[in-house]
């Protein structure tokens, strides 16, 4: 083999493997992307049996998670990602079935076991047993408020006491209870429902006085639908969020009161627009923040997300949007799974903001999973991981190996004209284009060039291809691919007329056709 041939076969290889590389690295960047600049990538942090929401608080600017276990409450401390600690509450009797719901206030956790309210200090010492039965609860500052079928009651609390400072008993059969301190006064938001009748109440307290006891909104459900998650929250305005859920869906909505005087407003459907990504829809289990001038929610919704080289997939995620004036200015990817991401949960810190959120794992079992806005977690988090160049590989291998086969049989068909050229010229022997004439490889060339042009590649890959690299693409790839292979046969044989147009035709198509489908492969579905 003379050097020319030597330096045309290495030439070739070397832009194989550099096509190779090139989609690796696109692949691998896709699949190592954090969900949006704000948000770092996810960590698990723990693991749970239930479908149900894990509490997140803050604690002397430490982050934790409060999750119940056999006779003990987790604490997991997640304020640093690379430094995941855990802390054992030992509570007899208590595990993650037992378990409605769980508050921090002032060092200590509040419990609702069996509906019987109970706390403890959060380095285990001093339990206390109210005796108080609840079916949930809620603390603003020092005010704890509980709520039962017959009534809603307010306590002050006190180191580990409490003292009851008011009760209503005028609104019945209370689901949900919520609570935001407006204006130096207690809002405290009711859902209520009996049969198929639903209420939303906004109640105000202060100072052992209860008004505005009148429903702010009524609605039917069926056997089918329901209203659950009724949160409150306040930028200026006040904000009653709640879900409606049906069989097949789920819908967040929200009541804005631009001032005090609750003044009758309809319900509004949150149709959330991810930047960058599209609509969202499906609007599940929700979480709401105030921070500053802003009401920030983070919600488990259902999108399409693509990632480089892959299908769209409908996944469902956890969405953070930015609320003012009633009105969301901005949502953002916080997760991106490519799976269900639900039941999140929010936390501030002046470092940034937390979020937890469970995914399934199989088999009844469900993991807990945070990110963060911190810079900590983008640092540690938002790295490339093994799993991703895992991802990366195999979705190399299996894409390159569909486009070089699909995309070989389609260059060679689009090819037959130029064939059946070189049939002719062989055939008939005119005499301005003998069978081995340079011009009359060119011609063949020509020829294959525009079938490619007009015929490839394949309509789904011009879609993909023109979303990632524009319409001009569609006009250069086909031809820059036939003219670099054209380079390399010209080295090959040397310069002057081929010894055979249709070995080399024949050995230039087949160049373009590994060379075009590499560069096709990612977009090839």
């Amino acid at each position: 083999m003379n050097i020319r041939k030597l330096v045309s076969i290495m030439l070739i290889i070397a832009t194989v493997v550099l096509l190779t590389l090139y989609n690796y690295e696109r692949y691998l960047k896709s699949f190592s992307q954090s969900p949006s600049d704000e948000w770092s990538r996810d960590m698990k942090i723990a693991s749970r049996d239930f479908n149900r929401g894990t509490y997140i608080f803050s604690n002397n600017g430490k982050i934790y998670v409060a999750l119940p276990k056999m006779n003990k409450i987790e604490l997991i401390d997640i304020s640093n990602p690379s430094k995941i600690l855990i802390k054992d509450i030992d509570i007899n009797g208590i595990d993650e079935s037992n378990v409605k719901e769980i508050n921090y206030c002032n060092g200590r956790l509040y419990i609702v076991k069996n509906n019987m309210l109970m706390s403890v200090d959060i380095d285990g010492s001093n339990h206390v047993n109210y005796g108080i039965k609840v079916d949930g609860f809620k603390i603003v500052d020092d005010k704890l408020i509980t709520f039962n079928s017959g009534e809603v009651n307010v306590y002050k609390i006190s180191n580990d006491k409490l003292v009851l400072a008011s009760s209503i008993s005028k609104i019945k059969n209370v689901k949900e209870i919520d609570a935001e301190k407006i204006n130096g006064k207690l809002y405290i938001g009711l859902l209520t429902g009996i049969n198929y009748d639903r209420s939303i109440y906004l109640l105000m307290y202060e100072s052992g006085r209860w008004s505005n006891l009148k429903p702010v909104y009524n609605v039917s459900v069926s056997s089918f639908s329901d209203i659950k998650n009724l949160k409150i929250a306040y930028d200026g305005g006040i904000y009653l969020f709640y879900n409606v859920t049906s069989k097949s869906d789920s819908t967040l909505k929200y009541i804005y009161y631009n001032d005090s005087k609750m003044l009758k407003v309809q319900p509004k459907n949150v149709a959330i627009n991810v930047d960058g990504i599209g609509t969202a829809d499906d609007v599940g289990d929700f979480d709401v923040l105030e921070s500053g001038t802003n009401v920030y929610t983070v919600s488990s919704v259902g999108i399409e997300l693509t990632n480089f080289g892959t299908t769209p997939i409908k996944s469902t995620e956890i969405i953070y949007s930015k609320w003012k004036n009633g009105k969301i200015e901005s949502s953002k990817l916080a997760t991106r799974t490519r799976t269900w991401a639900g039941m999140p949960k929010i936390c501030s810190t002046k470092y940034g903001n937390f979020i937890t959120w469970i995914e399934s794992d199989g088999f009844g079992k469900y993991d807990v999973y945070a990110s963060s806005t911190t810079y900590v977690y983008k640092n540690v988090l938002n790295k490339v991981r093994p799993i991703d160049k895992q991802y990366a590989l195999s979705t190399l291998i299996q894409k390159s190996a569909v486009s070089l086969l699909i995309g070989l049989i389609l260059v060679l068909a689009l090819s037959l004209p130029a064939y059946v050229w070189f049939v002719m010229i062989m055939l008939f022997e005119p005499k301005r284009f003998k069978n081995d004439s340079i011009f009359s490889f060119y011609i063949g060339t020509i020829v294959y060039m525009i079938m490619k042009y007009f015929f490839y590649p394949p309509h789904s890959v011009k879609m993909s291809l023109d979303a990632v690299f524009g319409s001009y693409s569609l006009i250069v790839i086909p031809f820059i691919f036939t003219l670099i292979s054209l380079g390399f046969v010209k080295i090959y044989y040397g310069k002057g007329k081929f010894n055979s147009n249709f070995g080399a035709f024949s050995f230039m198509v087949i160049i373009d056709a590994i060379l075009t489908n590499l560069f096709y492969g990612p977009f090839f579905t």
